[in-house]
Protein backbone atom coordinates (compact mmCIF):
# COMPACT_ATOMS: atom_id res chain seq x y z
CA UNK A 1 0.00 0.00 0.00
CA UNK A 2 1.31 3.05 -0.93
CA UNK A 3 0.67 7.02 -0.09
CA UNK A 4 -2.07 7.78 -2.39
CA UNK A 5 -3.88 4.37 -2.06
CA UNK A 6 -3.72 4.64 1.86
CA UNK A 7 -5.52 8.60 1.51
CA UNK A 8 -8.05 7.40 -1.11
CA UNK A 9 -9.28 3.97 0.34
CA UNK A 10 -12.25 3.65 2.47
CA UNK A 11 -11.80 3.04 5.80
CA UNK A 12 -12.95 0.33 6.02
CA UNK A 13 -10.86 -1.36 3.08
CA UNK A 14 -7.74 0.05 4.99
CA UNK A 15 -8.23 -1.24 8.29
CA UNK A 16 -7.95 -5.01 6.43
CA UNK A 17 -5.31 -4.22 4.69
CA UNK A 18 -3.44 -2.62 7.73
CA UNK A 19 -4.28 -5.19 9.74
CA UNK A 20 -2.76 -7.58 7.51
CA UNK A 21 0.67 -5.51 7.41
CA UNK A 22 0.42 -5.49 11.63
CA UNK A 23 0.43 -9.53 11.30
CA UNK A 24 4.49 -8.78 10.35
CA UNK A 25 5.84 -5.75 11.32
CA UNK A 26 4.52 -3.17 14.14
CA UNK A 27 2.39 0.77 13.95
CA UNK A 28 5.38 2.76 13.05
CA UNK A 29 6.95 0.07 10.70
CA UNK A 30 3.52 0.14 8.60
CA UNK A 31 3.68 4.00 8.71
CA UNK A 32 7.06 3.77 7.28
CA UNK A 33 6.05 1.49 4.15
CA UNK A 34 2.69 3.47 3.41
CA UNK A 35 5.67 6.33 3.42
CA UNK A 36 3.52 8.78 6.05
CA UNK A 37 4.60 10.03 9.28
CA UNK A 38 3.31 7.94 12.43
CA UNK A 39 1.18 10.28 13.82
CA UNK A 40 -0.39 11.20 10.80
CA UNK A 41 -0.60 7.12 10.07
CA UNK A 42 -2.74 7.02 13.54
CA UNK A 43 -5.06 9.70 13.16
CA UNK A 44 -6.17 8.54 9.86
CA UNK A 45 -6.73 5.64 11.31
CA UNK A 46 -9.45 6.48 13.44
CA UNK A 47 -11.22 8.15 10.67
CA UNK A 48 -14.48 6.07 10.55
CA UNK A 49 -14.53 5.18 14.21
CA UNK A 50 -11.82 2.75 14.54
CA UNK A 51 -9.35 1.93 17.34
CA UNK A 52 -5.59 0.09 17.72
CA UNK A 53 -5.64 -2.64 20.00
CA UNK A 54 -2.39 -2.99 21.73
CA UNK A 55 -2.89 -6.22 22.90
CA UNK A 56 -4.23 -7.70 19.92
CA UNK A 57 -2.13 -5.87 17.45
CA UNK A 58 -5.02 -5.08 15.54
CA UNK A 59 -7.69 -2.07 14.65
CA UNK A 60 -11.34 -2.67 15.53
CA UNK A 61 -14.54 -0.67 14.39
CA UNK A 62 -15.61 1.69 17.91
CA UNK A 63 -18.86 0.54 18.42
CA UNK A 64 -20.49 2.88 20.91
CA UNK A 65 -24.40 1.62 20.34
CA UNK A 66 -25.31 -1.08 17.93
CA UNK A 67 -27.58 1.91 16.22
CA UNK A 68 -24.48 3.78 15.73
CA UNK A 69 -22.10 1.25 14.28
CA UNK A 70 -24.75 1.07 11.40
CA UNK A 71 -25.18 4.60 10.98
CA UNK A 72 -21.27 4.88 10.75
CA UNK A 73 -21.59 2.20 8.08
CA UNK A 74 -23.83 3.73 6.18
CA UNK A 75 -22.16 7.34 6.20
CA UNK A 76 -18.84 4.98 4.86
CA UNK A 77 -20.39 3.39 2.30
CA UNK A 78 -22.13 6.52 0.84
CA UNK A 79 -19.40 8.55 1.29
CA UNK A 80 -19.06 8.77 -2.54
CA UNK A 81 -22.31 9.19 -3.54
CA UNK A 82 -22.38 12.31 -0.64
CA UNK A 83 -19.08 13.96 -2.31
CA UNK A 84 -21.37 13.82 -5.46
CA UNK A 85 -24.38 14.98 -4.41
CA UNK A 86 -22.35 17.78 -2.85
CA UNK A 87 -20.64 18.56 -5.57
CA UNK A 88 -22.69 18.01 -8.71
CA UNK A 89 -22.58 21.49 -10.05
CA UNK A 90 -19.35 21.83 -9.72
CA UNK A 91 -18.73 18.35 -11.77
CA UNK A 92 -21.16 19.47 -14.11
CA UNK A 93 -19.89 22.74 -14.83
CA UNK A 94 -16.15 20.73 -15.64
CA UNK A 95 -17.85 18.90 -18.12
CA UNK A 96 -19.06 21.46 -20.08
CA UNK A 97 -15.98 23.37 -19.68
CA UNK A 98 -14.70 19.86 -20.89
CA UNK A 99 -16.62 19.43 -23.99
CA UNK A 100 -16.08 23.14 -24.97
CA UNK A 101 -12.49 22.42 -24.69
CA UNK A 102 -11.77 25.40 -22.23
CA UNK A 103 -11.01 23.05 -19.58
CA UNK A 104 -7.18 22.66 -19.58
CA UNK A 105 -5.65 19.49 -18.76
CA UNK A 106 -2.43 19.14 -18.56
CA UNK A 107 -0.30 16.08 -19.75
CA UNK A 108 1.14 13.98 -16.92
CA UNK A 109 4.60 14.09 -17.82
CA UNK A 110 4.68 17.92 -17.33
CA UNK A 111 3.81 17.18 -13.43
CA UNK A 112 4.81 13.43 -12.62
CA UNK A 113 7.02 12.89 -9.81
CA UNK A 114 9.52 11.54 -12.56
CA UNK A 115 9.40 14.45 -14.67
CA UNK A 116 13.65 16.03 -15.01
CA UNK A 117 13.89 20.05 -15.82
CA UNK A 118 16.06 21.67 -17.50
CA UNK A 119 16.58 25.34 -18.07
CA UNK A 120 16.46 26.86 -21.44
CA UNK A 121 16.35 30.17 -22.44
CA UNK A 122 14.35 31.73 -25.81
CA UNK A 123 14.15 34.63 -27.43
CA UNK A 124 10.72 35.52 -28.16
CA UNK A 125 8.60 38.38 -30.00
CA UNK A 126 7.82 40.75 -27.19
CA UNK A 127 4.38 41.42 -28.20
CA UNK A 128 3.87 37.66 -27.92
CA UNK A 129 5.47 36.65 -24.86
CA UNK A 130 3.33 39.68 -22.83
CA UNK A 131 -0.13 38.50 -24.62
CA UNK A 132 0.65 34.94 -23.63
CA UNK A 133 1.82 36.28 -19.99
CA UNK A 134 -1.32 38.02 -19.99
CA UNK A 135 -3.60 35.46 -21.13
CA UNK A 136 -2.16 32.89 -18.52
CA UNK A 137 -2.58 35.25 -15.67
CA UNK A 138 -6.17 36.00 -16.60
CA UNK A 139 -7.30 32.20 -17.51
CA UNK A 140 -4.85 29.94 -15.54
CA UNK A 141 -3.45 32.08 -12.68
CA UNK A 142 -3.38 28.51 -10.98
CA UNK A 143 -1.07 27.26 -12.90
CA UNK A 144 2.97 27.95 -13.78
CA UNK A 145 3.70 29.70 -16.83
CA UNK A 146 6.71 27.00 -17.51
CA UNK A 147 3.65 24.55 -17.27
CA UNK A 148 1.34 25.94 -19.83
CA UNK A 149 4.30 26.38 -22.36
CA UNK A 150 5.30 23.07 -22.08
CA UNK A 151 1.87 21.82 -22.66
CA UNK A 152 1.91 24.44 -25.41
CA UNK A 153 4.99 22.14 -26.64
CA UNK A 154 3.28 18.82 -26.50
CA UNK A 155 0.04 20.50 -28.17
CA UNK A 156 2.12 21.07 -31.04
CA UNK A 157 4.18 17.69 -31.44
CA UNK A 158 0.76 16.21 -31.40
CA UNK A 159 -0.82 18.34 -34.06
CA UNK A 160 1.86 17.87 -36.32
CA UNK A 161 3.26 14.93 -36.01
CA UNK A 162 3.41 11.85 -39.16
Amino acid sequence: MDKDTFFTTKPSIRIKEVNQLLQKYDLKQVAEIVGIPYSTFTKEMRVGDYFYHQSDKQYYPFVRSEEERKKVNEKGELSEITFIQKNLNTLKNIVQLYEKNKLLLLDERIYGNDAGFVNKSIKMNTDIYEEFSKFCDDQYPHLKMQDLIAQALINFMNSYKH
